[in-house]
């Protein structure tokens, strides 16, 4: 989304300067959100830092595709996400797994995120042209709702599987 953010908000009808101003925003968003993670992370589980991530994408690209006359607030929520994303990315596989054979295993999950990542402005631009700015979100919100799925899913394994305790807070 970050990509083709600005595209997608003057399809909204937003003037260019004011599409570079609220996109402004999505940064602030995400060091904000890294700074209060910082503050709280020892009171819960890496889990919830995951979901917290990817609940506040889901929340901002639907919020933007529904049309909520709010735009900042939902790139406000989308920048909390992946300015938590990336906290998660690193502190969930220490959690599950250990910090014997950390550096390998952060090699492994790196490689299917970074090719996605590399391909990502391409499908967008693909995407963009063939379902329009509307069309884009409505996919880019699915996909944040799967993550979150797939987010609860793991909860659920952690609970059932490890019996990890995992009350926040």
């Amino acid at each position: 989304l970050s990509v083709h953010l600005l595209s997608i908000l003057q399809a909204g009808d937003l003037a260019l300067a004011a599409a570079v101003g609220l996109g402004a925003l999505v940064g602030p968003s995400q060091v904000t959100a890294r700074a209060v993670e910082m503050m709280i992370a020892r009171y819960h589980h890496p889990i919830w830092t995951k979901l917290a991530s990817a609940s506040f994408v889901a929340i901002g690209v639907l919020a933007l595709w529904a049309g909520m006359p709010a735009v900042p607030v939902a790139l406000g929520f989308y920048g909390a996400g992946i300015g938590l994303e990336s906290i998660a990315r690193g502190t969930l596989p220490l959690a599950l797994f250990g910090p014997s054979g950390y550096a390998k295993l952060m090699g492994r999950l790196a490689m299917p995120s970074l090719i996605a990542q590399a391909a990502a402005p391409s499908i967008g631009a693909v995407l963009m042209q063939w379902t329009g700015a509307q069309g884009t979100l409505a996919v880019l919100g699915g996909l944040a709702l799967f993550n979150v799925v797939l987010a609860w899913s793991l909860r659920w394994l952690l609970v059932r599987d490890r019996g990890v305790h995992l009350q926040p807070g």
